[in-house]
């Protein structure tokens, strides 16, 4: 089991209750509206496991990116991928993608306003306007398709006001925070109503960088700094929403979004040398001038050295346009709606990264990425008596182009090579899933789905292996198309009007691919076959005593065929990863949600997450090595505590405190048990809190808000990630303790 101490970012689970709006304490937890079947339901009537967090919990929390929703679902990991602030590690029950490459797909899909984000590079991103968040936990193959073989996260953003109004905010906190956001809504303008956010955001970096040579100037090998700090954040993010209800039953919205951030990279901190491999690489003097630098991978350093720590840039945006028609009464067919999703988005994205945690020219890489995405669905939803329904065609292209360059022990002059690898895939699906609910027997509920899904990819890549004067170059390009048909069968039952059961299997799939970061052509041109996911799930959603307690449970049962896992390249002459397929993997756990209104001005939440895997098959050069390989980013245990007090309603304003803690158990990140000997994720929690005072009234129309507000306040240092090169390993950290002031006005 775990042990108990305190933990991260603003509170794990408003879990699936709540809306305790600031100030505003209820008596009872109030219902949960989600779209996770892509139309308005109850979450309690949902038979998914889901975590949803409504406007309120957004803002008590804090949350503003994927990042910051860590923990806040049993059972689910999320870490910036290592080297990077940019790219996501997501997991949820075992699923996962630890090598957020561009030619990779991920485990969990990302959604905003239900479009795909195809990749989870770039996927951190700040999101001015959240309004509710859904976090979908298992397969979601039907409806939501390839890549959700773990689950879904959805990003809902909040739609133009019908009146006219906004309000700015402004943030102060420590390591020299600074943070404005304004909003703006037109309000009705006859049939259009728009809105815009703007926010800009910027601190300084978490860890310094500084010149640094222990030998007194006797290391030939030492350069100058870089830069003179890591971690830092200067992020610019623009939203303009716009919708045309031209009639009664017919309207459009277009929205856009923008994301700037431009930033020094992650502080890479030196945890491990290996004398023996410098030895055996014929390198063995500069074993002890590096073992100078490292730090224990206990200690999360305010400070080290490095020479090609130079910047981290990340620049997203996206177009979307959503048409939506209530038909109307179609006879047998029932009232349908029909919808269309159109959306473009664009991500460029560089950076040149020091992968050796020293001020000597060991390693050091860059990427330099342009990805473009399109993407088309088509949704037909219709409901009678007994029956609702949504059948659905979607089509997705996405584009992408990667210069890599490499250098590897540069300090004897090896030259840089200059990698290239890039993909234009498409892929096609048609899906359907109806809910039926018998006249004879009311509280029945059967669902079926299913999907049909064609994937194209076509990927290059050119190694010019300009180190070694081009020997073992290559350039090389394939194709291949996979197919799949996943289903979902759901038989949910209303034990009473406040106790649901349900009984759900499901699937998900991802297609097979390339290695976009293949060493030799061998590796690229064998490739990885298709993922295959069914999973078995038993699930409770309950409310008692009188709306004031909810207890959500859900136990699953997930078989994986040929599984997708990465495995790391090192002494490959780079940080390469390739994919390969692992056989056959278990992965069975359950989850319980809690939330419970103590009093009419006290609420309490809670959930926790078990998680059990294991390699049921992993052959390895025709052997069974099932035994040997480790699970990644699976951790056994993951919990969340959160309570929230209405302090005070008062005429001049109300007051809220929330507190949350958080626990994540010890994990490996890596299959392989050598690399995670200098790698193991310790156990770690974090504990923060919010104190808003709102509905501060300064005039007829006008309000003030005023928050101050503390992230990992007990300043917990804990390791997330790793790059374990064999030769060294270097380390990545969660920020330490974070504190500011907001404070807001509304109109």
């Amino acid at each position: 089991m775990f042990n108990l101490s305190p933990r991260k970012q603003l509170s794990a689970a408003v879990l699936l209750a709540s809306g305790l709006a600031a100030g505003n304490a209820v008596a009872q937890l109030e219902e949960v509206i989600v779209t996770a079947q892509k139309r308005e339901q109850s979450l309690q009537d949902t038979p998914i496991a889901i975590t949803a967090f409504d406007q309120a919990a957004i803002e008590a929390q804090r949350i503003t990116n994927v990042k910051d929703l860590a923990l806040f679902a049993p059972n689910m990991q999320i870490a910036e991928s290592p080297s990077g602030t940019s790219g996501a590690t997501i997991s949820i029950r075992g699923a996962q993608t630890i090598n957020p490459a561009i030619t990779w797909e991920p485990a969990v899909g990302m959604y905003l306003d239900g479009v795909f984000l195809g990749k989870n590079l770039g996927g951190i991103f700040e999101i001015a306007e959240l309004e509710r968040v859904e976090v979908l936990r298992g397969p979601q193959g039907t409806l939501y398709g390839k890549n959700t073989v773990g689950g879904a996260i959805n990003l809902i953003t909040r739609q133009p006001e019908r009146e006219f109004g906004g309000q700015v905010d402004l943030s102060m906190g420590n390591e020299g925070y600074q943070e404005g956001r304004i909003r703006l809504d037109t309000g009705e303008l006859g049939p259009f109503r728009a809105s815009a956010a703007y926010l800009k955001a910027e601190r300084d970096g978490f860890y310094d960088n500084v010149d640094l040579d222990p030998t007194m100037g006797q290391n030939p090998f030492v350069n100058p700094r870089s830069s003179d700090e890591f971690n830092d954040l200067d992020n610019e993010v623009f939203r303009l929403d716009a919708v045309l209800e031209l009639t009664d039953n017919f309207s459009a919205r277009y929205s856009y979004d923008y994301s700037d951030r431009e930033q020094r990279p992650s502080k890479g901190q030196l945890t491990d040398v290996n004398e023996f491999l410098f030895e055996l690489n014929g390198a063995g003097f500069l074993a002890p001038l590096l073992d100078l630098y490292t730090v224990p991978e206990s200690k999360n350093a305010d400070k080290i050295s490095n020479d090609w720590s130079l910047y981290e840039n990340a620049e997203t945006d996206g177009h979307a346009l959503f048409l939506d028609w209530n038909a109307g009464d179609w006879g047998f067919m029932g009232d349908v709606t029909l919808k269309s999703i159109t959306a473009y988005r664009q991500l460029d994205y560089n950076d040149a990264v020091d992968i050796d945690g020293s001020p000597m020219d060991l390693f050091h890489s860059g990427r330099d990425i342009d990805y473009d995405q399109f993407s088309q669905e088509f949704q037909l939803l219709g409901s009678t008596d007994h029956l609702n329904y949504v059948l659905g065609l979607y089509y997705f292209e996405e584009e992408a182009d990667v210069l890599n360059p490499i250098t590897f022990f540069g300090l004897f002059g090896v030259p840089t090579d200059a990698n290239e690898y890039g993909l234009d895939n498409d892929s096609i699906a048609v899906f359907g899933q109806a809910d039926w609910n018998p006249a004879s027997l009311e509280r029945l509920t059967l669902s079926l789905g299913l999907r049909y899904t064609e994937e194209n990819r076509d990927q290059y890549i050119f190694h010019p292996n300009t180190s070694t004067g081009g020997v073992g170059a290559f350039d090389e390009q394939d194709d291949d198309t996979w197919d799949n048909i996943s289903g979902t069968f759901v038989a949910a039952w209303d034990l009473t009007d406040d106790i649901n059961l349900y009984g759900r299997v499901a699937q998900g799939w991802k297609s097979g691919g390339f290695n976009g970061e293949a060493p030799d052509a061998a590796s690229f041109l064998e490739g990885y076959d298709e993922e295959e996911v069914i999973s078995y799930e038993a699930g409770m959603k309950s409310r008692f005593a009188d709306d004031r307690l909810q207890l959500n449970v859900a136990a699953f049962y997930n078989e994986i065929d040929d599984m997708q896992v990465s495995v790391f390249l090192e002494g490959s002459g780079g940080a390469a990863s390739n994919v390969q397929n692992a056989g056959k993997a278990t992965f069975q756990g359950f989850e319980v949600e809690l939330a419970w209104q103590l009093l009419d001005a006290l609420r309490l939440s809670a959930n926790y997450g078990y998680l059990d895997g294991e390699y049921d098959e992993f052959i390895e050069n025709g052997v069974n090595v099932k035994n040997d390989k480790d699970l990644p980013y699976a951790p056994e245990n993951t919990a969340s505590i959160m309570l929230d007090w209405a302090v005070g309603n008062w005429g001049w304003g109300n007051l809220d405190l929330h507190v949350d803690w958080n626990f994540n158990d010890e994990y490996l990140p890596y299959i392989e048990p050598s690399q995670n000997a200098t790698s193991q994720i310790d156990s770690y929690d974090i504990l923060n809190a919010s104190l808003i005072l709102s509905e501060v009234a300064i005039g007829s129309n006008m309000s003030m808000q005023f928050g101050i507000w503390g992230k990992n306040i007990t300043d917990e240092e804990y390791r997330q990630n790793t790059i374990p090169f064999g030769l060294w390993t270097i380390s990545y950290y969660g920020a330490p303790a974070t504190y500011g002031f907001d404070a807001r006005l509304n109109f």
